[in-house]
């Protein structure tokens, strides 16, 4: 087994693991966050409300398609630079922000603790290590690709700000349209699309300057 199928395969695992854990843990509780009794429904729809959980499953099918499905439509989009590139600027966007923003107000214990070690910390080192490793950086252009690579985050503020009229919830505090009002949790949400757009193109330089063997290397 060549290293890249041992640290895809490996980062897969754990992503798998800890969503389909955390998901248990979820749906089995019958509060939300805030102490407020909810249904099996919504802690449904809670859960995919959250960056984390959608970045962590992204990662996971992106690395899981060529490997259950080679040659096929999943494995062809898996394998797409705009789509690799996506998940590596967005998972470490993920683990960043929780150990800055929220790691201090989360306490988990338990299954919740591994979860969170996995989502926020392990995940993104290892996805983060495997794409900059193996992805050919000689295509990743970010003043070309810079236009793509916002989808994925701006569809997810445009999805909050939908989920938070019909909920009246939002997961993050630092976009909760409710509380700070739409123009301030609007400025967050750039400052946070600018910050991934830094990543987008700090990992594609880190990727072009490293040298695997049998990887071509950037320009």
């Amino acid at each position: 087994m060549t290293a890249r199928r041992l640290l895809g395969g490996l980062t897969a695992l754990l992503a798998w693991t800890a969503l389909l854990v955390q998901f248990g843990l979820h749906v089995t509780s019958n509060v939300d966050i805030n102490g407020a009794p909810r249904s099996v429904a919504m802690s449904i729809v809670d859960y995919f409300g959250y960056f984390t959980i959608l970045t962590n499953l992204l990662v996971a099918l992106v690395l899981t398609g060529p490997m259950v499905a080679p040659g096929g439509a999943w494995a062809r989009w898996a394998e797409d630079l705009r789509t690799t590139w996506t998940a590596a600027a967005a998972i470490l966007v993920v683990g960043v922000a929780y150990h800055v923003l929220l790691s201090a107000t989360y306490d988990p214990v338990g299954l919740a603790a591994v979860t969170d070690l996995l989502f926020h910390y392990i995940v993104p080192t290892l996805y983060v290590a495997y794409w900059i490793a193996f992805t050919d950086a000689r295509e990743a252009r970010w003043t070309r690709h810079a236009a793509v690579l916002s989808i994925y985050p701006t569809t997810y503020f445009v999805y909050l700000i939908v989920r938070g009229e019909f909920l009246g919830t939002y997961p993050y505090f630092f976009v909760d349209v409710g509380t700070l009002g739409l123009l301030v949790a609007f400025r967050n949400a750039m400052a946070i699309l600018a910050f991934y757009l830094f990543v987008a193109w700090l990992i594609a330089l880190v990727a072009g300057r490293v040298r695997v063997p049998g990887r071509p290397a950037g320009r």
